[in-house]
């Protein structure tokens, strides 16, 4: 038998077998009323409780402690790349939609310090 008629169609089943459509669903970023998202009651909060165990002071991974780092982050576009686009961070939990529409909130109007 030619060992070309076994393998090409094992190889076909294998390669349909990596399609199989995701059943994984990505949290909607929530629609927030962006009037009542700030830095320090708002954004602090969420990333002390959320991301600062991986991303504490002096974190190789940079740093989320305070308004200063956090600028650094949100000013590159690595924030909204990392948390909103890929939603890459933070690992694990992740965020909540009424979560994700505040970071988007916050991040839309410049990230201030308020």
């Amino acid at each position: 038998m030619n060992k070309r008629k076994v393998i090409i169609p094992a190889l076909m089943l294998c390669a349909l077998a990596a399609c199989k459509k995701s059943t994984t669903t990505t949290t909607p970023i929530g629609t927030v009323d962006c009037s009542t998202v700030n830095y320090g009651e708002t954004i602090k909060p969420l990333f002390d409780a959320k991301c600062v165990s991986c991303h504490g002071t002096n974190s190789p991974d940079g740093a989320l402690t305070n308004y200063a780092e956090t600028k650094v982050y949100a000013d590159n576009g690595q924030l909204k790349d990392e948390v909103l686009t890929s939603r890459s961070m933070p690992i694990g939990t992740g965020l909540t939609s009424e979560q994700l529409g505040q970071v988007k909130c916050w991040l839309d109007a410049g990230a201030p310090n308020d």
